[in-house]
């Protein structure tokens, strides 16, 4: 078995009746505190996959009255934190980006018609990264990326009419 990292991002900060009952029900390999004004749990759990860990982590926390909002987000990256990822100057990703470099077609950004900061998914540009150019790129686990959308998804499900219909688009 792994162990695999993972930051869950809480409704609120437990009390210290429920951090007892949280430890009882599982997570004494979790440590709660807040970050950024975050309630969090961090996660260093034991399991044959990453989605097995976070699956049994959300359930043990919910299990005790709070709710697992999503996970700290690590795939949404800007032109300057890619560069820093591979030792590179944003400049120089700013021309792969542009075709100006390289061999083109650059992932595209998540939100191209925004004014200011564009954001990438890493999950996307570490590919990339990993064909076109000479650098050492850690593989990234689509699981985080889905556990975080299907986390964010169970938010907002109540308020979507017929949700069965793009529930059953992931399940198809």
């Amino acid at each position: 078995m792994t162990i695999h990292t993972f930051t869950l991002v809480l409704d609120r900060s437990p009390t210290d009746a429920e951090i007892d009952a949280l430890f009882a029900a599982g997570c004494d390999d979790a440590a709660f505190g807040i970050d950024g004004g975050l309630p969090i749990a961090e996660f260093d759990r034991e399991s044959a996959t990453i989605a097995d860990a976070i699956a049994t982590a959300v359930r043990a926390v919910e299990s005790v009255g709070l709710n697992a909002l999503r996970l700290i987000d690590q795939d949404l990256v800007t032109l300057a934190d890619i560069a820093q990822r591979v030792g590179q100057s944003r400049e120089s990703i700013r021309r792969y980006v542009t075709g100006e470099r390289g061999a083109g077609g650059f992932p595209p950004p998540v939100n191209p018609a925004r004014d200011g900061t564009l954001f990438y998914r890493w999950s996307e540009v570490a590919p990339w990264l990993r064909e076109h150019l000479d650098v050492s790129v850690p593989q990234v686990d689509p699981s985080l990326v889905v556990a975080n959308l299907v986390l964010q998804a169970r938010q907002h499900r109540g308020q979507v009419p017929h949700m069965a219909a793009l529930s059953d688009l992931l399940a198809a």
